[in-house]
């Protein structure tokens, strides 16, 4: 019984030193609260793909971790022979041998060690001991500025799967032999395009903390505001989702716009829904609400986590031939295919590179591009501004590592904007700026052109990554801050 608790030990000690490992040299990005969330959301829902393909890289070096540990614990020659050197017993050792419990202790406590590291537990413990007023001092209240619209425009968001610029040709200042995204780079340098950017086209915005995956770029990107979440409470999917925050669906919504959102992936995952339905009262269109709204699939439409976006530029299309007669309209767009570890192969997926992902990126790009085109031949067009937008650099660390990328950048382009900019080259910004650009965009006047923790870029005013640095930034919205939870949150953290 004891050599059977110690194996289970073993075994439990090998999962966590390779969970660990794969973590830390894999997921560089992430931070323990993103762990812990997908961990509660995806085990359940459609993230499911990104742990079995996670657990079957592990499984073999977990499996030679024991097989080492397990040789030193335990004598594997059968009792039979000893390996000598000069005649000095090598194996088994007999100094672990006879003091086994000592040195399970210490082989658990460097495994508690790796854990702590390579989850970021210790950043997490960090940061939350440390309390902030930066939030409360920087925030203006977007309910209580007076906006005013000179037009209202019509607005298309669409929010691309892990969409940075380091797929740019090193030509172009990004990190491959060829252009991966040719068509959206393409984009930026079209005439009715607008780009923010700082010394070229591959700079666009930064990712800070709070908007590194799906759900909080969302957040961050719609409310100025990063996603602060506790680990108790990770599995966020509150009716009053934020409740203290007033997004660009809650404006737009006040001042007469339509609003609906069209997901490749489940809205079910991550609070998706909830914030959509909270912030604006979306429509919803997702796999599972497609008979509400007349539309059908077949087994060509189905992707990983849904349906794929092939399918969502197709029913984008549809429905833009409904929602454009209720002028103004915003529509969201959240695609799926480029999703981390591989991205989502269908009929429709080029095959011009040896690489998968490569290969994925390259039809997104098309499949956005031909969708943006499609949009400039139709009537609504005129009154209609588009931004397209990454949701999040790539999980997939190794595959830019091995291009040698250093910084990255989420991209960002602006299409048809009601206004020019004052200034856009030199420009050093987050997805915090995003809310206020876009209702500068679609002809909304912003008093101080300031709305959260964000700047309008069309203005002059200085973002808070040019008036603090990035790294500063970065470690203050890291920090608690009571203002979030008890203003932003509502305390909802703490009711079910």
């Amino acid at each position: 019984m004891k050599k059977k608790l110690m194996i289970m030990l073993l075994v439990i000690v090998s999962i966590i030193i390779i969970a660990s490992l794969y973590l830390k040299i894999n997921f560089k990005l992430l931070t323990f609260e993103e762990i812990i969330f997908y961990i509660s959301n995806g085990l359940m829902h459609s993230d499911i793909y990104v742990f079995i393909y996670g657990i079957l890289i592990c499984i073999p070096f977990v499996l030679l971790v024991f097989t080492i540990l397990y040789s030193l614990f335990y004598d594997i020659t059968f009792g039979k022979k000893v390996l000598k050197i000069k005649g000095k017993q090598i194996y088994p050792i007999k100094l672990i041998n006879n003091h086994r419990p000592i040195f399970l202790i210490i082989t658990v406590f460097l495994s508690i060690i790796s854990l702590i590291y390579g989850f970021r537990i210790y950043d997490y413990i960090i940061y939350n001991n440390k309390t902030s007023n930066f939030i409360e001092e920087n925030y203006v209240d977007p309910m209580k500025t007076e906006i005013t619209f000179e037009k209202k425009r019509n607005l298309i968001v669409i929010f691309v799967e892990s969409l940075e610029t380091s797929l740019f040709s090193k030509s172009e200042n990004g990190y491959f032999d060829d252009n991966i995204i040719k068509e959206l780079y393409d984009l930026l340098n079209e005439d009715d395009s607008v780009v923010f950017y700082n010394n070229n086209y591959s700079e666009l915005t930064n990712m800070l903390y709070g908007s590194s995956w799906t759900t909080a770029s969302v957040v961050s990107n719609l409310t100025a505001l990063p996603f602060k979440i506790r680990i108790n409470r990770n599995e966020y999917k509150s009716h009053n989702f934020m409740n203290g925050a007033y997004s660009l669906g809650d404006l737009l919504k006040n001042n007469g716009y339509y609003n609906e959102v069209i997901s490749s992936s489940k809205t079910s995952f991550g609070g998706i829904k909830e914030y959509f339905t909270k912030h604006g009262n979306y429509e919803i269109v997702d796999i599972d609400s497609l008979d509400k709204y007349g539309l059908e699939m077949n087994t060509n439409d189905i992707g990983n986590w849904g349906f794929n976006d092939n399918y969502l530029f197709e029913i984008a299309k549809e429905r833009l031939n409904v929602i454009s007669k209720k002028e103004p309209f915003n529509l969201n767009l959240i695609t799926i295919d480029t999703h981390y570890p591989n991205g989502f192969v269908g009929e429709y997926t080029s095959d011009n590179y040896l690489n998968r992902y490569e290969n994925v990126y390259a039809t997104e790009s098309r499949l956005v591009y031909d969708f943006i085109s499609y949009i400039k031949t139709q009537p609504y067009y005129k009154d209609t501004t588009i931004l397209v937008i990454g949701d999040h650099l790539s999980m997939q660390d190794s595959f830019f590592e091995e291009k040698g990328a250093k910084k990255r950048y989420v991209y960002s382009c602006i299409i048809n904007p009601l206004n020019k900019p004052l200034n856009n080259k030199g420009r050093i910004y987050t997805s915090l700026d995003t809310y206020p650009t876009l209702v500068s965009a679609i002809g909304g006047i912003i008093p101080g052109n300031r709305l959260g923790l964000g700047v309008n870029l069309f203005s002059l005013e200085d973002t808070l990554a040019e008036k603090y640095g990035l790294e500063y930034l970065d470690d203050e919205l890291k920090k608690k801050s009571l203002f979030y939870d008890d203003y932003i949150l509502d305390d909802n953290y703490y009711k079910k």
